[in-house]
């Protein structure tokens, strides 16, 4: 069996670190989730040749960039291809002046990273677009990214694990191995490794806890991931076909 044929956990890229697999999980039906359907990842700005070639071979067919257009541009994705469709849908928007008041507010310990959480949540036109790419790609595995792979892309994979009934704690699980995944990457290591960066401690870990907060969240506001969907204006069938892209063998 080739490497790219495998069902990997994490695949064993060399250009970035963080990219996993949302197969394997199993479902309250007796299930399970499928691999080579969905991957999550960090940014895709330094993948080597050699990456590409095992993305592709893997079966990747189509990457969203969950990231908003300035930091997009500023750190640009490497191409898989132009037969790889690929779009920018953020699902994080902020001003300059936000930005800098929420840096602000989150040094003085105002700011949780839990305000970060609903406000991808309540981005109800991003989440309305994501879906409707996914049901829409081509055959094949969908990747989607922000920049480390851990917050609007860990919103997005609690959403599609939950909606092919993923249970609360694979779920948590699955965030949980952001950090210890990133930790490999020697850029991310020297920044966490910088005392005088404490606030991006807090930022770059990723606690159980805060991805219970957001499932817990829609439980009790919503009443679970699907009615969230169906309320953030996701059509029916745009629901029905990423649950089956996730779950038919």
């Amino acid at each position: 069996m080739e490497p790219h044929e495998r069902c990997w956990a994490r695949l064993p890229l060399e250009g970035a670190f963080n990219v996993r697999e949302l197969g394997g999980y199993p479902t309250y039906n007796g299930g399970f989730t499928q691999y080579h359907r969905f991957l999550r990842s960090d940014c895709l700005c330094r993948l080597t040749a050699w990456d590409v070639r095992f993305l592709r071979d893997y079966g990747v067919r189509a990457v969203i960039d969950l990231r908003d257009e300035d930091e997009a541009a500023n750190t640009p994705n490497v191409s898989l291809g132009r037969d790889v469709l690929t779009t920018n849908i953020p699902l994080m928007e902020f001003n300059a002046s936000e930005i800098r008041e929420i840096e602000r507010r989150f040094a003085a310990g105002e700011f949780a990273m839990e305000d970060i959480y609903r406000h991808i949540l309540e981005h109800y036109e991003g989440m309305r677009a994501v879906m409707r790419f996914m049901a829409e790609a081509p055959n094949g595995c969908i990747l989607f990214h922000c920049a480390a792979g851990k917050d609007r892309t860990g919103i997005l994979s609690m959403l599609l694990l939950g909606l092919a009934g993923v249970d609360k704690w694979d779920i948590v699980a699955n965030y949980a191995q952001t950090w210890p995944n990133l930790m490999r990457d020697e850029v991310f290591y020297a920044d966490w490794m910088d005392a005088a960066r404490s606030a991006y401690r807090v930022a770059m870990t990723s606690p159980p806890e805060l991805i219970e907060y957001a499932y817990d969240l829609l439980e009790d506001t919503h009443g679970g991931i699907e009615s969230y969907l169906l309320e953030c204006g996701v059509p029916d069938e745009d629901v029905a076909a990423v649950r089956q892209r996730m779950l038919l063998d």
